[in-house]
């Protein structure tokens, strides 16, 4: 009887510890109405205004209270316009963060698929300024 306890134990153990080895955590649902100060700006805030905080030459300017304008106006110097209301696929900034046909930003890492599906769908949905 006591090896068989032993024995249960140590396949419990064995289970437990490799159940949840290979699974990922859920992504987050990209919610109906993605708002542009709460969920775009946040972004921005956590990823990209290390180097996008208005300095030469790291255009666009991603900081709270400028983002916007910095996106969706023409650069003065380039006059590249970074987000394309209605067209995600099109936007520079969009391209940009997937690294499709611009290069990666974040250039450490590219951002989880839920942060790009909420920027993504903020942009089709006409990259309202809400």
């Amino acid at each position: 009887m006591k090896k068989i306890i032993q024995l249960m134990m140590v396949a419990a153990l064995g289970l437990s510890a490799t159940s949840c080895y290979n699974d990922a955590l859920p992504e987050e649902p990209v919610p109906t109405n993605v708002s542009y100060k709460t969920n775009v700006q946040n972004i921005f805030n956590k990823n990209c205004i290390g180097c996008h905080k208005g300095a030469v030459n790291t255009n666009p300017n991603l900081t709270d209270g400028n983002s916007y304008l910095s996106l969706t106006t023409a650069n003065a110097t380039t006059g590249e316009v970074f987000v394309t209301p209605g067209d995600a696929s099109g936007s520079i900034l969009y391209q940009a963060m997937t690294g499709k046909g611009a290069p990666q930003m974040p250039p450490n890492g590219a951002l989880s698929t839920s942060k790009l599906a909420l920027v993504e769908k903020w942009i089709n949905d006409g990259a309202a300024n809400n």
